[in-house]
């Protein structure tokens, strides 16, 4: 059994292009290969070109793309563990928009902050090189603080309404699969 699966091993990967089979050997994907298929692509690979390339470490089992990306709340996982999931929504996607509105939140607050800070008359003529002087201080001050006063307005308006955006879809998810749990 074992010189069979060995022979049909060796005529699928001699029908592979060099580039194929390189790409397979680097990968080193011990999921997808077996490690007969990794001594029979060692074996082709050593007939056709020079020298083998470094393999990167084995690849021994995959691992769950949304648990690498991010970590997940308890409410969140017993929502996506659920059997019974919601008909008008895919419960991923939307934990997937929150996320999104939350880091979009915090990105406000600091395109906020570079806009306001290039927009700055102080700021454009250091940025000059032009130093400012003590004549024009009492402007430098004002300008401060009425841009501090704007962008903190800006930053306000759009910060809070989004993180409420957040919470309100947190709720909603949370209410929704409630009522799913009453019914059962």
């Amino acid at each position: 059994m074992s010189d069979q699966l060995r022979q049909n091993i060796y005529s699928n990967f001699k029908s592979m292009t060099d580039e194929e089979l390189i790409e397979i050997w680097i990968k080193n994907d011990r999921v997808e290969w077996s490690d007969i298929a990794f001594e029979v692509l060692e074996e082709i690979l050593e007939k056709r070109i020079e020298k083998l390339p470094s393999q990167n470490d084995p690849i021994i089992k995959y691992q769950d793309k949304a648990a690498e990306n991010k970590q997940l709340e308890d409410w969140e996982i017993k929502l996506l563990d659920d059997e019974n999931q919601p008909e008008l929504y895919d419960t991923l996607e939307v934990l997937s928009l929150k996320d999104n509105i939350n880091k979009l939140a915090k990105a406000v607050v600091i395109i906020y902050i570079i806009s306001a800070l290039l927009n700055s008359y102080t700021v454009q003529e250091l940025l000059l090189g032009q130093l400012p002087t003590f004549e024009n201080a009492s402007y430098i001050v004002w300008e401060i603080l009425i841009t501090s006063l704007t962008v903190g307005i800006q930053i306000a308006v759009t910060y809070f309404p989004l993180k409420a955006l957040n919470q309100i879809l947190r709720i909603l998810m949370e209410m929704e699969f409630n009522s799913r749990k009453a019914k059962s």
